[in-house]
């Protein structure tokens, strides 16, 4: 499963279990600060989600780190190497960032 498919999971999560039944998607759209014509494309694949919006979701619902990519659900604590690279990470501008992960999917797609 490719990053945008498993973020729009994961929000599609979020909108069952925080925002339930109608008038969900107009509720997440406020509390994220968005359109809710942007979240609804968001929701149903007509736009992708990229990394900039996807921090932002997990800020604004007081989320971990990656947690719209899957990467951490638990509350273990980080490495001292893992601390290094995610405050690289933030130091990053966001277009930096969308390419560093490109890289980092490319080195990991199998060969």
């Amino acid at each position: 499963m490719e990053i945008y498919e498993r973020r729009r999971q994961r929000l599609l999560q979020l909108l069952a279990e925080r925002f339930p039944g109608r008038g969900g998607r107009s509720a997440l759209a406020l509390r994220i600060e968005r359109q809710p014509g942007y979240v609804s494309r968001c929701l149903n694949g007509q736009k992708r989600i990229g990394e900039a919006f996807a921090r932002d979701v997990e800020l604004r619902l007081h989320l971990p780190p990656f947690w719209l990519d899957g990467v951490r659900t638990d509350a273990s604590p980080l490495s001292s190497q893992q601390r290094a690279l995610l405050e690289a990470f933030e130091a990053l501008d966001p277009a930096r960032r969308e390419a560093f992960l490109r890289a980092m999917h490319e080195a990991a797609a199998p060969t």
